[in-house]
């Protein structure tokens, strides 16, 4: 005759260790799903919080107007963002991709292109190149003092056709 338990034996034992298996299955499926998304490897550089407070560049106003037309300024490291001259004047245009926050490189060819994923923009931000399909932001751009450094708000975006003049 053989003997049947009648309660099968615990897989995983106490409670605390279920709750254990449990956060370590969560914590895997959240590794995974950031990965997918594009987050945090070396090979697709993500943008840190947006500054919210106004950053002070070392250019001037005099000093930018007088380049030629397409000189691109980079300001990623202090403020993410660009400043560009063009043939209406100087504006400001955040370095971060509308597709999934990723921090887009200086210019090539009248291009910016976003590492991670393939996006491109021309240098008046508009979007060329999906992933991505919204342009990329504008930000206003004022003299701390005429004739003083360009002060970029990053907190107050503004019109594509904005310029400083």
């Amino acid at each position: 005759m053989a003997i049947h338990e009648s309660n099968p034996p615990a897989l995983l034992g106490s409670a605390a260790a279920r709750r254990d298996f449990c956060l370590g299955v969560l914590a895997t499926g959240l590794a995974l799903a950031s990965h997918a998304c594009g987050g945090g490897s070396a090979a697709e550089p993500m943008a840190g919080p947006a500054p919210t407070l106004p950053i002070t560049t070392t250019d001037t106003k005099a000093g930018l107007l007088a380049t030629p037309d397409g000189t691109t300024r980079d300001y990623r490291n202090q403020g993410s963002f660009f400043l560009v001259k063009d043939a209406t004047g100087i504006y400001a245009i955040t370095a971060i991709c509308t597709h999934l926050g990723c921090t887009v490189g200086v210019p090539v060819s009248g291009h910016f292109l976003c590492p991670c994923h393939g996006s491109q923009y021309d240098l008046g931000g508009a979007n060329l190149v999906g992933p991505a399909v919204l342009p990329l932001a504008h930000l206003d751009v004022s003299e701390a003092t005429p004739g003083g450094f360009l002060i970029v708000n990053p907190a107050r975006p503004v019109a594509a056709a904005a310029r400083l003049s």
